[in-house]
C-alpha cells in the first residue's frame, strides 16, 4: 500500500492512550516502538448491553490468527485499538448488523482467549461462538465449518461468509451485497479490478504477457460467501489430500462446481497488516465519521 504523502515519520498516541503510549511508521529502517497490550480483562467495566440474539440462517465467521508482528504490536493485531475499541471489534458488528446473519464465530489463537472474551463481553452487541484455530488459515477455516457441522447439516444454516478481523472497515452495503450473491449463485467475494498490475520477467524485467489482460483481474477481499454444505464438503476433502489454497474462493475452486462470483470490493476494506495501515484505517475513520455498528 503506498504512503500517504506527508506521513513519513509520524507518530500519533494509541487510541485512549497517553503519553509515551505510541506507535510510528518504520521510515528508513528505523525500528517501531512496541504497541503495548491495551486491554485488561480484570478492570471493571461496564458491560455491553446485549441485543436479541440473531436471527437468520448465515454464520459470519471472523478470523483472528495474526501475530501483529508486522505491524510492531505485542499483541494480535485484532486486539489493538481502533477509534476507542479493538480492531476485530468492527467486522463482528457489522456482520451482525446485517439482515440474515443468525450467529457469529470468533476464531482466535488459544493465547488470545482472554482478549477474545473481552471484545464479547465489553465490545460486541451479538453474543460470540469464540473457539481456537489451527496452525494455518485453513485449518481455522476447517475448525470452524467442522463447528458449525451439525447445523449445516440440518439446514439450519445455509450460508457461511468468511472475514479477516483485519479488514476492520467492511461495510454493512458490502457483506449484504456478497450474503445476496452466495446465496443465488452458491459462491461470492467481494474484489476490486486491478489495472496497475504488469506480469513479471526474468531478472526483475517486466514483460508483456497478453494471456492475462489488468482488466480481467481483481484484487480479493473478504468476506467470502459460500452455500454451507458445499463448502464444508469442500474444505473436509481438502484436509484429507493435504490441499493447501491462498483463501476459501481457491478451495471452493478446487473442490466445488460452484461459480465463484465477484462482486465490486471497497478500497476502505483493506487489510491492516503494517503500522501505516492502522494509522490510515484510523485516519479513514475520522474522516468519513465512521463508528462501529
Amino acid at each position: 500500500m503506498n504512503m500517504v504523502p506527508g506521513r513519513e515519520g509520524r507518530c500519533g498516541p494509541l487510541a485512549g492512550g497517553t503519553g509515551d503510549n505510541r506507535f510510528c511508521h518504520v521510515v528508513a529502517g528505523r525500528a517501531t516502538p512496541v504497541v503495548p497490550a491495551v486491554y485488561d480483562a480484570t478492570v471493571n467495566q461496564p458491560r455491553r448491553p446485549r441485543a436479541p440474539r440473531l436471527r437468520g440462517r448465515a454464520a459470519g465467521v471472523v478470523l483472528a490468527g495474526g501475530s501483529g508482528t508486522r505491524v510492531g504490536a505485542g499483541i494480535n493485531k485484532a486486539f489493538l485499538p481502533l477509534a476507542g475499541r479493538s480492531i476485530a471489534s468492527w467486522g463482528l458488528n457489522t456482520l451482525a448488523a446485517v439482515e440474515g446473519v443468525g450467529l457469529l464465530v470468533f476464531v482466535v489463537r488459544p493465547e488470545d482467549l482472554e482478549h477474545a472474551r473481552f471484545v464479547e463481553v465489553r465490545e460486541t452487541d451479538a453474543p460470540l461462538e469464540i473457539i481456537t484455530g489451527g496452525d494455518t488459515r485453513q485449518e481455522s477455516e476447517l475448525l470452524a465449518l467442522r463447528h458449525l457441522a451439525d447445523r449445516i447439516d440440518t439446514g439450519v444454516i445455509d450460508t457461511v461468509l468468511i472475514h479477516d478481523a483485519a479488514r476492520p472497515l467492511v461495510s454493512h452495503g458490502l457483506v449484504s451485497a456478497v450474503l445476496h450473491a452466495a446465496r443465488e449463485r452458491g459462491g461470492a467475494v467481494p474484489g476490486i479490478p486491478s489495472a496497475d498490475i504488469a506480469p513479471a520477467g526474468p531478472e526483475d524485467t517486466l514483460t508483456a504477457d497478453h494471456g492475462h489482460p489488468t482488466g480481467e483481474l481483481v484484487r480479493v477481499q473478504t468476506p467470502q460467501g459460500f452455500r454451507a454444505a458445499t463448502i464444508l464438503d469442500a474444505y473436509e476433502a481438502a484436509a484429507r489430500d493435504g490441499f493447501v489454497g491462498t483463501d476459501t474462493a481457491s478451495c471452493a475452486e478446487e473442490y466445488t462446481d460452484l461459480p465463484v462470483t465477484w462482486v465490486r470490493g471497497e478500497e476502505t476494506n483493506f487489510k491492516i497488516t503494517y503500522a501505516q495501515d492502522l494509522l490510515l484505517a484510523q485516519d479513514v475513520v475520522s474522516a468519513l465519521g465512521l463508528r462501529s455498528p
